[in-house]
């Protein structure tokens, strides 16, 4: 397969196209494999750092943004305002 004789052949469809449904669902399908290949590429320390922070979530083992903010003051009143 000529790979990119084939993207010129889809260009060259894709751009004959009227029907903005078609237009809509050729692109969702796009941002939805290029999502898949964007997770795909996750290195697997990457993974179980996302999986454990979302057990976190879960557990309910989370601070607000001002939380954290004020431990760094306490810790580095001069670094931090």
């Amino acid at each position: 397969m000529d790979i990119q004789f084939e993207k010129r052949l889809f260009m060259e469809q894709y751009m004959k196209i009227k029907d903005e449904a078609i237009i809509e669902k050729l692109s969702n399908t796009l941002k939805r494999e290029v999502s898949k290949l964007k997770r795909l590429s996750l290195t697997g320390q990457e993974r179980e750092a996302i999986k454990s922070g979302q057990k976190d979530i879960k557990e309910g083992r989370i601070h607000t943004h001002e939380e954290v903010m004020d431990k760094m003051r306490e810790k580095y009143p001069n670094l931090i305002k």
